[in-house]
């Protein structure tokens, strides 16, 4: 029998969708509200790592002393200046933190190498939603931009990531935001990838393939501007191309 992965709490002014394999049986909302708790984890010291990007990022060992991923959702683009971290609730994508654990647990019931969801919190305010998503932590994971800011990466590993970006892309994924610190390879050299908000589940076409590469071979060249030691080339991207294409067009 498939375990239960989704479990919804939902009050008024708050929707908890979470997996019932992390909480003990009868979890309260309230138990739920703490768990999703920054300053609480702050204040007991239980902040392991915090990464930056377009906003905070955490890495926490939970009560039950497991590390886990904390993710606030914030706007990208034009509207981040003016809305910061919320999205109007009459649109269809406002609950992006249920949506893509949604898509998480979809995927992984596809055997894809990505994050297992624990939380999904959605907080309504009025006219605006704010979003916060928990993922358990891939154990051993860096993503691949600090893994070549050391060192380079592998034919093998070149290889491995584009079979899994590939497999992605031929279970019909599209990545609104594929880039260099969303592949992860964990500490036995296994491909991952994680951020998937915003991500859905559609016919890859060669529009939609290039606009992904593309993203991704930006993201790649803004990291080597921006970092002058890092270990990476052309040619090194134009074999991780190949072995995307390689899985990619076996569907076709």
């Amino acid at each position: 029998m498939a375990l239960q992965e989704k479990a919804v709490i939902e009050t008024k002014k708050v929707t908890y969708v979470y997996n019932p394999q992390f909480f003990r049986k009868g979890v309260t909302e309230q138990e739920l509200e703490k768990y999703c708790d920054i300053a609480d984890y702050e204040s007991g010291g239980k902040v392991i790592q915090v990464f930056m990007g377009r906003g905070r990022t955490y890495l926490v060992n939970d009560p039950e002393g497991r590390r886990v991923i904390i993710r606030h959702y914030y706007r990208g683009g034009m509207m981040a200046k003016l809305l910061n971290d919320k999205f109007l609730s009459f649109s269809s994508t406002a609950e992006r933190s249920v949506q893509e654990y949604d898509l998480l647990l979809r995927m992984r019931a596809m055997g894809l190498h990505v994050p297992t969801p624990i939380l999904a919190r959605v907080t309504r305010s009025g006219l605006f939603i704010r979003n916060d998503i928990i993922t358990k932590e891939i154990t051993g994971a860096r993503n691949v931009g600090k893994i070549l800011s050391e060192r380079p990466m592998t034919d093998a590993e070149i290889l491995k990531m584009g079979d899994a970006i590939g497999t992605l892309f031929r279970a019909g994924i599209y990545h609104s935001d594929l880039n260099i610190n969303n592949l992860l390879l964990d500490g036995a050299d296994n491909p991952w990838i994680c951020d998937f908000d915003k991500c859905e589940m559609i016919k890859i076409t060669p529009k939609r393939y290039n606009e992904m590469v593309s993203r991704l071979k930006r993201s790649f060249d803004k990291e080597s501007e921006e970092h002058a030691g890092m270990m990476w080339t052309d040619k090194d991207f134009d074999k991780l191309v190949r072995a995307i294409e390689i899985v990619f067009k076996e569907k076709y």
